[in-house]
């Protein structure tokens, strides 16, 4: 794999492509050299009720003047990578579903549609194997080979690499880390899965566990999980108290990958992420506990180096690796 990247690098020294995230509230757009550097980025607002063609709409818009922006450079864009939320078939570019909020967001040929309104070729995959790529390409897991990445968020998603490849599993259906149950007493997801790690970990769950344990007199209205950590490193109960369950929490799914996997490296990515040291420490100690020995060994738990432009460096350098014929 060393080799073969070797020769990438000497192929496309000089050369970039285009990454685009198509996020709920906005698409994310950058031109990213081949090492990584990001030349030039760009969001772009999406409308509050999406359609499929409001979405490639603004996709297309956003390719046009990004190449407009790096052209004064004398900068050509040679391909484009896209990261986008749900199953993705990578093999052709489709996405597959869930509709994301989004009106007939489903079975969209969207690699061929990038093609056909831009002239460049295009690949798309799931923004979190995007991201795991970029951070084991760029970020916190370079030099890895067995890495396991978790974007603590509003759900919870992942990509896994097992010696120095990309884990898909049967269909692309693999790496789904955030459904994987912890407790099946607890509530089901919009998934429909009782109990899963996203329902009791993820961003959304620390919110509505604040509510439920700052009492029926309805607290702040429209609180956010920023400011339930904020609170917290205040020392404010009851947002203490949910932070350090969902630390536990976090650190118990942690504990089952470790069991399962036993990687050298987790990265943690995601707005959750972001919450400091302390929350990563008690978030270490809870993975530590409830893991076996041997699994944990030499294992390091870090937070991802290249926070949101992940999926942009991502899906860009994946998109020159699919163009020279390689993979990851």
């Amino acid at each position: 794999m060393t080799e073969r990247l070797t020769e990438l690098e000497q192929m496309f020294d000089f050369t970039s492509a285009i990454g685009a995230d198509i996020g709920r509230y906005s698409i994310r757009i950058a031109v990213v050299k081949n090492d990584g550097e990001i030349l030039a980025v760009r969001s772009y607002p999406l409308e509050n009720e999406q359609t499929r063609e409001s979405v490639t709409g603004r996709l297309f818009e956003a390719i046009r003047d990004i190449r407009q922006v790096v052209a004064a450079d004398q900068i050509n864009p040679i391909c484009v990578g896209v990261s986008a939320k749900g199953f993705v078939d990578h093999r052709t570019g489709k996405i597959i579903g869930p509709d994301q909020g989004i009106i007939d967001w489903n079975d969209v040929p969207l690699a061929k549609m990038i093609k056909q309104e831009t002239g460049l070729p295009a690949w798309v995959d799931n923004d979190a194997n995007m991201m795991t790529i970029a951070e084991h390409r760029f970020g916190a897991a370079r030099g890895y080979r067995n890495i396991i990445f978790v974007a603590l968020r509003t759900g919870i998603g992942g990509g896994i690499i097992i010696g120095g490849k990309l884990y898909r599993g049967a269909d692309n259906a693999g790496g789904e880390i955030g459904q994987m149950i912890i407790s099946s007493a607890n509530g089901t997801s919009d998934k429909g899965i009782r109990g899963s790690w996203e329902y009791v970990a993820s961003a959304s769950s620390v919110v509505r566990r604040y509510y439920e344990e700052a009492g029926a007199e309805t607290p702040v209205a429209g609180i956010t999980c920023k400011e339930i950590f904020e609170m917290s490193n205040r020392d404010i109960l009851p947002a203490r108290k949910v932070v350090d369950e969902n630390a536990s929490l976090v650190g118990i799914g942690l504990a089952n990958l470790i069991t399962i996997f036993a990687p050298e490296i987790i990265v943690l990515g995601g707005g959750m992420a972001e919450a400091g040291k302390s929350y990563i420490s008690l978030i270490r100690r809870y993975a530590e506990t409830n893991s076996l020995e041997n699994c944990r060994k030499d294992l390091k738990i870090e937070k991802a180096c290249l926070g949101a432009a992940g999926s942009l460096i991502g899906s860009a350098y994946w998109s020159m690796l699919r163009l020279a014929g390689q993979n990851i």
